[in-house]
């Protein structure tokens, strides 16, 4: 047996990424590139083991090497036995790379941080004092300060313009006594100034450890020397809030400025109304505010003009203010995305409520009142006397054009900061519409085509829907001439009997429909939809729009008169007719063969007769297609899908309103011999099992046939 497995390991390439966190990784080094302030910086990344936090680093690492002037150092602290053995391989590593990368004329840089190394004061359990031991080897040549070769090194880094990106990973497989050791040589030994560490490891694994040591002994006293030590907490992928009021409130305008942000007054307003009720209750420490900037700083330019800023902005603020509450909402989106076609019982409301109630057993009750107020907010619920009320349409769509979270489509953006595989980019769809007035018809026709692979021709409609109000005519014309030309990628749904008008070429004439009903000039409706249905589109999505443009005519307005009605149908007609080919019309379209014989009948029925009898006279068995269109479909659960069902006398007489009998029983008779058909009763579905075929289908005519020619002759004839 040939077994492939699959090698559990890192991937370093963007074609290997399965997981669309390349792009995320990408913003993340931009971010790191674009960086003025000189302090060092500590960036968090947070992952379950298994879950790819040593992928991304690689996809940052490669991002970043792409400027000369950013040095990337890699390490893994779970190689090393000791504490000693940790601390000396990273100075080592350290002063490696900037000896082969920093070129100075007076020192190295690397020989310096050498001698850093051995000073530094750092006793560990079983070591004793280590720059002790190594300065005892005799390799210190000079006694000089920590804090002078401190600055030494740092001069050099400034004025050699360089950035140093140090990444260390796998810190969740260290023991506790370890893991204090490297957040100690972070944060106190080696916070050189344009250097950014990203820490990478299991957030509850090293809170847990760390919270032994420290504090209460309990995991939330590692979290809380967590954040002294994380300056930039990113989960994969993830970021967010906090300050005091003046200082917060600056944090978050130079996050909005320096990331060229375009916000609203009115969005400001919002957003500061919220700040000040419901925020700045649980904003006790300078540090929150700086969590809170770090944070928005770097999911900003993920989501901007992907999602609603202010409902970001929010839900940032439960991230870092209410963490409890967020990652209540995060694993409970049923509970809190609104849907028009579903109701929250009591029963879910009273769980729910009770839910968020022991989430804030930490919270003051003005705390927890306020983290309930921001909730309701982002997730508005239209309550009654005992139940959670099901939401007007209306109002979703409302949501779902302005990006809130609330909505079904937008719920997740916020928790993955990417647009994922199957979603279409705001920023791509606005730019077309804002540009597609300049493009020419194959260029509209390769940009809607692209958004359709990139996303699909369902989610496509539900944007172009949205905002079918704010489409002039001029774009109207442009985009819906290409949806006709492109009508073949927006598929039916012919096997279903319920779903077949809400498929997507259904739904794609549906919106060209909507696009000319809203134009207030009857002339240009006319023969824009008569361009529309004569030039590209294929008959199928041509007969979708002519339908609703005919179906939804209302008394006191009609789109057309009868005779541009009859132009109308016959170029549909004539199309039907092109497209068919050597098939028959009731062949190629079965579902809309009846309509198109009424027209033709309307034109000139001797037309159509001479049409069927040239069909039929070539291939007499394609009778039975013709007699199926007038055989009701029907579903049962004894019958797996859809079937045909009775040709009922009233289904006999309405076909021989349209077609000669006596010429349709010549053609049984060249099917099946008068043998084959009186070798079996006739069969009535609804009787047998909704079993039916199609001897038993010319069977039913036969019946009806015969009947009908009895009674002629019993007239003729009476007693």
């Amino acid at each position: 047996m040939n077994q492939d497995f699959s090698a559990d390991r890192p991937i370093s390439k963007q074609i290997e990424d399965k997981f669309q966190r390349f792009e995320f990784a990408k913003r993340v080094a931009t971010t790191i590139n674009n960086r003025k302030n000189e302090d060092c910086i500590v960036i968090g990344l947070y992952g379950a083991w298994g879950e790819g936090k040593t992928s991304l680093l690689n996809f940052i690492e490669s991002e970043l090497l792409k400027n000369e002037n950013i040095l990337c150092v890699k390490f893994n602290p779970w190689r090393y036995t000791d504490e000693n053995a940790l601390l000396n391989q990273f100075f080592q590593k350290l002063a490696d790379t900037l000896d082969s990368n920093l070129k100075t004329k007076k020192e190295k840089a690397g020989e310096i941080l050498k001698k850093y190394g051995k000073l530094i004061n750092f006793e560990l359990p079983g070591v004793g004092n280590v720059g002790e031991t190594l300065a005892n080897t005799g390799d210190v040549l000079d006694i000089v300060d920590v804090e002078v070769l401190k600055g030494r090194l740092e001069e050099i880094l400034k004025k050699t313009k360089s950035k140093i990106v140090i990444f260390i990973d796998d810190i969740d497989r260290l023991d506790k006594i370890e893991i204090h050791s490297i957040f100690r040589l972070v944060k106190l030994t080696a916070d050189f100034s344009n250097t950014t560490y990203i820490l990478s490891f299991d957030e509850e694994m090293v809170s847990a450890a760390i919270g032994e040591r420290f504090g209460q002994g309990d995991q939330r006293s590692g979290q809380n020397f967590l954040e002294k030590i994380i300056q930039v907490p990113l989960k994969i992928p993830s970021a967010q809030p906090e300050s005091l009021k003046d200082f917060c409130l600056e944090i978050v305008e130079n996050a909005i400025n320096s990331n060229n942000i375009e916000i609203t007054q009115e969005e400001i307003r919002q957003f500061f109304y919220q700040f000040t009720t419901n925020i700045l209750v649980r904003l006790d420490t300078p540090r929150l505010a700086v969590r809170y900037g770090n944070s928005i700083s770097f999911t900003m330019p993920l989501l901007y003009k992907e999602v609603n800023i202010v409902d970001l902005l929010l839900i940032e603020a439960i991230k870092i203010f209410y963490p409890e509450f967020y990652s209540f909402i995060k694993s409970n989106p049923s509970l809190f995305i609104a849907a028009s076609n579903t109701t929250l019982g009591k029963e879910i409301q009273e769980s729910r409520q009770q839910q968020l109630n022991d989430l804030g057993k930490d919270y003051t009750s003005s705390q927890k009142a306020s983290a309930l107020r921001l909730i309701q907010q982002l997730f508005p619920i239209r309550q009654d006397d005992t139940i959670f009320s099901s939401f007007d349409k209306n109002i979703i769509d409302v949501w779902f054009k302005n990006k809130n979270i609330v909505s079904p489509k937008y719920f997740n953006k916020y928790f993955s900061y990417s647009v994922m595989k199957g979603e279409i980019s705001d920023i791509v769809f606005q730019n077309f519409i804002d540009e597609v007035i300049s493009l020419n018809r194959d260029e509209v026709n390769h940009a809607l085509k692209t958004l359709i692979e990139q996303s699909s021709p369902d989610n496509l409609l539900y944007k172009l829907r949205s905002i079918e109000q704010e489409i002039n005519w001029e774009k109207s014309k442009k985009i819906s001439n290409s949806i006709s030309d492109i009508s073949d990628l927006f598929p039916s749904y012919q096997k279903s009997l319920f779903l077949s008008f809400g498929a997507p070429k259904s739904q794609a004439a549906l919106f060209v429909y909507h696009l000319i009903r809203k134009h207030d000039n009857k002339e240009e409706q006319y023969q824009f939809s008569k361009e529309l249905l004569s030039e590209n589109s294929k008959f199928n999505f041509a007969y979708d729009l002519y339908q609703w443009l005919k179906e939804k005519e209302k008394d006191d307005y009609k789109y057309f008169t009868n005779d541009e009605k009859i132009e109308l149908e016959n170029i549909l007609l004539d199309k039907a007719l092109e497209e068919s080919k050597n098939n028959s019309i009731f062949e190629e379209f079965p579902d809309y063969a009846n309509d198109l014989f009424l027209i033709w009948i309307n034109k000139e029925k001797k037309d159509l007769h001479k049409y069927i009898k040239k069909i039929l006279d070539k291939n007499p068995k394609a009778l039975l297609d013709l007699i199926k269109i007038y055989i009701p479909t029907a579903t049962s659960t004894a019958v797996k899908g859809p079937y045909k069902s009775d040709f009922s006398e009233d289904n006999y007489n309405y076909f021989i309103s349209l077609f000669d009998k006596n010429y349709i029983d010549k053609i049984v008779n060249k099917i099946f011999s008068k043998n084959e058909l009186d070798s079996k009763e006739v069969r009535w579905t609804r009787m047998h099992e909704n079993k039916q075929d199609d001897i038993n289908i010319i069977r039913q005519f036969r019946y009806w046939f015969e009947k009908d020619i009895s009674s002629i002759d019993s007239n003729l004839n009476p007693l």
